[in-house]
């Protein structure tokens, strides 16, 4: 069968299989980024590890700008074509180094003016090199073993991250019961390191690594800087609310918040996992004008997101705090106040990590990000009014609005996304 006719048909036990497989790649993640959260929690303590979040979620708003969004542009790029595999390769490896750099050297004075504090400046150019480096360019070459339907790679490469983490703070475990935040850096910027030298070793075994091919020209970066922004406003909503609960509820109340949103975000892993097994399939099928199968496709698996959504809710509901106080300590028995919220936030995230990448898919860059940065917007707002009266309480249910809103619009658009005199 011609890969144009196939495309036009989804392989529901080729895609089940695949997502399964990789799913499965994805669970022992979890597994490892279940005991990174239990270690880090344990050796910061509440307040630190608060610190340490707030930081991070500055580092991952901002990190889409690390490389201008280009992992997309490889992605999709190398979906038609993977002989551009290689050029795509060293061109995001140069636009993530310059890129990173002064953002790096802005987040260094930023730390210093708003804390006074050198050691949580330094603390903060550690995560942010770690994060805004070695962990982009690994991600780009996830995203390049995805645009060449290599899923199984894709889903080790991401796995070495979590490994690379979980092996460094292990070692760092044995020798001391507790670390400040500048030694949580450190320990994080080794395993970013490492897992960046793993990916790219691996890269090198399975496809190969070679120059560029001559007479190569980059792609325009438009839709590029557009991804980038999408993705920015989106962690507005999702991350850098936790800084917000840093300013204006202390490092416990940011402690506990991060927490909870972190066992929450492992609940929708296998989501990202189904996303990631059909993209590439959404890419062709745009590539080939054929929207008509590309909104019954893209539905479905929205439909699927949302039963898993469901029922992942329900025994978040059941089991978060008592899973939450067996690993991380009975001091984070507190986020139980707000589990009715963050129950919820696993339906409307698991549609929307669909749906926006579909949107992605149908090239509506532009409906995408002003929907994204307007919901942005007003979670900030929100957020600044509620969080000073309720707590983080308060965060969460604006964050789960939040999702509800971008899910439904994304949805929106994807419906509409074929006129009338195109339907079957």
């Amino acid at each position: 069968m011609r890969t144009a006719d196939r495309d036009k048909q989804i392989n529901i036990g080729r895609v089940a299989k695949t997502t399964f497989s990789t799913a499965s790649i994805v669970g022992v993640r979890l597994a490892t980024q279940a005991m990174v959260l239990v270690l880090s929690a344990r050796l910061l303590g509440v307040d630190g590890f608060g610190l340490v979040s707030a930081i991070v979620a500055v580092a991952l708003v901002l990190g889409p700008w690390s490389g201008l969004g280009y992992d997309f542009i490889a992605l999709r790029s190398t979906s038609s074509d993977r002989a551009g595999s290689n050029s795509h390769l060293w061109y995001g490896i140069t636009l993530v180094t310059k890129t990173a750099v002064p953002i790096i050297l802005a987040a260094f004075v930023w730390g210093l003016l708003w804390s006074g504090d050198k050691t949580i400046a330094v603390a903060t150019v550690l995560i942010f090199t770690a994060e805004l480096v070695f962990f982009r360019i690994t991600e780009l070459v996830a995203k390049i073993f995805q645009g060449n339907e290599r899923f199984h790679e894709m889903a080790f490469t991401r796995l070495a991250i979590s490994v690379s983490r979980l092996a460094v703070l292990g070692l760092v475990a044995l020798f001391s019961s507790e670390v400040t935040a500048v030694g949580w850096g450190w320990a994080n910027l080794t395993a970013a390191l490492l897992s960046l030298v793993f990916s790219l070793l691996f890269l090198r075994a399975r496809i190969g690594i070679a120059v560029p091919r001559p007479g190569w020209r980059p792609p325009q970066l438009h839709d590029g800087l557009y991804f980038a922004a999408g993705i920015t406003s989106v962690r507005l909503s999702t991350e850098f609310d936790k800084s917000l609960v840093l300013a204006m509820a202390g490092v416990s109340g940011a402690g506990i918040y991060a927490a909870s949103c972190r066992i929450v975000s492992l609940a929708v892993a296998p989501v990202i996992s189904l996303v990631n097994v059909v993209i590439t399939s959404l890419f062709r099928l745009k590539s080939r004008n054929d929207r008509v199968q590309l909104r019954q496709r893209s539905l479905v698996v929205c439909a699927i997101a949302v039963a898993y959504g469901t029922i992942i809710g329900g025994l978040v509901w059941l089991l978060l705090p008592d899973i939450a106080a067996f690993a991380l300590g009975e001091e984070f028995r507190a986020l139980a106040a707000g589990l009715l919220p963050l129950s919820v936030l696993v339906i409307p995230t698991s549609c929307r990590l669909v749906a926006e990448q579909v949107v992605a898919a149908l090239s509506e860059f532009r409906a995408r990000l002003v929907i994204q940065w307007t919901v942005a917007g007003l979670s900030v707002l929100m957020n600044l009014i509620v969080i000073p009266v309720f707590g983080w309480q308060g965060a969460a249910w604006v964050l789960v609005a939040s999702e509800v809103v971008l899910a439904s619009s994304f949805l929106l658009i994807i419906y509409n996304s074929v006129p009338g005199s195109e339907e079957p």
